[in-house]
C-alpha cells in the first residue's frame, strides 16, 4: 500500500505515465483533471483565454486529446470547472481563517486577509477568477454573481453577531463584496509578481476593514429592501432609433439617392444608428452572438457604410460603451446645482444616473455586464469610466465633511455602487434601478462622513 502511495505521488509530481499503470482508474482521472486545471491556470495567465487553445491545454497538461474530451466537452467548460475548483480553494482558506469565536471586526478582517493573501500567493489564479471569468461570456458573468450573492450572505451573518440591534441590509453587504472585488480586479489584470502584489495588498487592509466597518450598524434611515420609486424625467432615446429595444421602433435610415444634407450630419447620422443598433442588439442577444450582417440591417446602412466607421465589431461596441458613458456623465452634470449642499449634489447625480440607466435599458445592459464579457483585456477602462461618476461629485465635500477619505475606500465606494447596478441589470431589473438611490447616496457619502452622518443626509434629501 505504502509503495502505491509514493509511486502516486511521484506520478503527480511529473505527469502520470503513459501506458498502462497501478494506479485505480479514480486516482488517474482526478490527476489528469487537476492538471487540466493548472494548465488552464498557466495558459489563460500568458496568453488570454480567447487566445487559449485546447491544444495548449493538453500539451501542458500532458495529457492526450482524448483524455481531455472524457472530461470537458469543450475549453469554456474547463475554464468553469478550473474556476469552481479555485473557488472551492478559497472558499477553505477563508473558512480556516474565520473564528466565530472572535470579535466581529476581527472576523472581517479575517476574511479580507485570507481573500487577499489567497490572491497574492496565486496572482494566476486571481486573474482568471477576476478577470478571464468574463470571457466564457454570460455563464461565467453569472458564477461571478452566485458566488458574490454567497459572500454577500457570510458577510451579513458575521454583522449579525455584532453588539447591538444595528443590521446591515442585503443590498449594503453586496456592495461590499463588490468593493473587494474590484480592488483585487484592479491589481491583478496587470501581471505582476507575488511578492508586489502581497504587499500592496497587506498595506490596503487596514483602510478596507475600517471602510467595511463604516457600515456597521447601518442607520434607520437605510431601508431595509430597496424601495419602488416613480421615475423623475427619463432621458433616453436621443439616437434616430431608441436605444431602448423595442419592437415598435423600425431602423430609419436616411433617404436614398441624392439629397441635400450635409456630409457631417449624414456621418453623425449613421454613426448613432450603428450605437443604436448595437446596443440594442447586444441587449437582445448579448455580445458573443454580435455580428455585423446584423448590425447593417438593424442601422440601415450598407456594409461598406460601417467600414467607413469602424474597422470592425469589437471596434463599434466600445465606441458605443463611450457613448453611453459620455451621456450619462452629461445627465449627471446637469443635475448637480453648486448653490446646493453636496449631499443634496450626491443626490441630484445619483438620481440623474439611475434615471439615464433605467430610461436606457440596452445601454445599461452594455456598460454593466457585456463589457465585463467582450473585453476582459481592457478591464481598466470600465474602472475608469466607473471612478468618474464619483469624481463628478467632488464638488467641496470638505465644506461639509472634512475628512478625506484614502483613496483606496473611494475606489471601494465605486466598485461597490457599480456591483449594485451589475446585479441589478443581470437579474432583468434595470426599469428598477432608480430604487437603489438611497444605497448609491449612503455608499458614497460614507467614506467622508461616516455612517450616522450619511443616514441623515439621506433621510434629510
Amino acid at each position: 500500500m505504502a509503495e502505491r502511495t509514493t509511486r502516486a505521488l511521484k506520478a503527480r509530481e511529473r505527469g502520470l505515465p503513459r501506458g498502462p499503470q497501478a494506479l485505480p482508474p479514480e486516482e488517474v482521472a482526478a490527476d489528469q483533471r487537476e492538471r487540466l486545471y493548472e494548465a488552464t491556470i498557466h495558459a489563460i495567465n500568458e496568453r488570454g483565454f480567447v487566445a487559449t487553445t485546447i491544444s495548449d491545454l493538453v500539451a501542458r497538461a500532458g495529457v492526450s486529446r482524448r483524455s481531455f474530451y472524457e472530461h470537458f466537452e469543450n475549453k469554456e467548460e474547463c475554464l468553469l470547472a478550473t474556476y469552481d475548483a479555485l473557488i472551492a480553494r478559497l472558499t477553505a482558506r477563508i473558512v480556516e481563517a474565520y473564528n466565530p469565536k472572535d470579535e466581529w471586526i476581527d472576523q472581517i478582517e479575517a476574511i479580507v486577509r485570507a481573500l487577499f493573501e489567497a490572491s497574492s500567493d496565486r496572482p494566476d489564479a486571481a486573474r482568471l477568477v477576476c478577470v478571464e471569468m468574463g470571457a466564457a461570456g454570460p455563464v461565467g458573468i453569472e458564477r461571478w454573481a452566485r458566488d458574490a450573492d454567497l459572500l454577500a450572505r457570510f458577510i451579513t451573518s458575521v454583522f449579525e453577531q455584532a453588539p447591538g440591534d444595528g443590521a446591515v441590509p442585503a443590498p449594503v453587504a453586496r456592495a461590499i463584496v463588490g468593493a473587494l472585488r474590484t480592488i483585487l480586479y484592479s491589481r491583478v489584470r496587470r501581471e505582476r509578481s507575488a511578492r508586489s502584489l502581497k504587499a500592496e495588498l497587506q498595506k490596503l487592509t487596514p483602510d478596507i476593514v475600517a471602510w467595511i466597518a463604516a457600515f456597521y450598524p447601518t442607520p434607520p434611515e437605510i431601508p431595509e429592501r430597496p424601495r419602488p420609486r416613480r421615475h423623475g424625467h427619463l432621458q433616453g432615446g436621443r439616437a434616430p432609433g431608441t436605444l431602448s429595444p423595442s419592437p415598435r421602433w423600425a431602423p430609419r435610415g436616411l433617404p436614398r439617392g441624392e439629397h441635400n444634407l450635409p456630409r457631417g450630419f449624414v456621418a453623425h447620422n449613421q454613426r448613432e444608428r450603428i450605437f443604436d443598433a448595437v446596443a440594442n442588439l447586444t441587449a437582445a442577444k448579448g455580445y458573443p452572438a454580435l455580428n455585423l450582417e446584423e448590425i447593417v440591417a438593424e442601422a440601415a446602412i450598407s456594409l461598406q457604410t460601417f467600414y467607413e466607421h469602424f474597422e470592425n465589431k469589437e471596434e463599434a461596441f466600445l465606441a458605443t460603451f463611450e457613448m453611453g458613458h459620455a451621456k450619462a456623465t452629461a445627465a449627471i452634470n446637469r443635475s448637480l446645482n453648486l448653490r446646493l449642499s453636496w449631499a443634496q449634489n450626491v443626490r441630484l447625480g445619483a438620481t440623474a444616473l439611475l434615471e439615464f440607466l433605467a430610461s436606457e435599458p440596452s445601454i445599461a445592459r452594455l456598460a454593466c455586464v457585456d463589457i465585463l464579457i467582450a473585453y476582459p483585456h481592457v478591464s481598466g477602462r470600465v474602472n475608469e469610466a466607473n471612478f468618474s461618476y464619483i469624481e463628478l461629485l467632488d464638488i467641496g465635500p470638505a465644506d461639509s465633511y472634512p475628512n478625506m477619505p484614502p483613496p483606496v475606500m473611494r475606489e471601494a465606494a465605486v466598485g461597490g455602487i457599480f456591483e449594485l447596478l451589475h446585479d441589478y441589470v443581470l437579474r432583468g431589473r434595470t426599469q428598477r434601478v432608480t430604487e437603489l438611490v438611497d444605497y448609491v447616496m449612503y455608499i458614497a457619502i460614507t467614506p467622508f462622513a461616516g455612517g450616522e452622518i450619511a443616514g441623515r443626509a439621506v433621510a434629510e434629501t
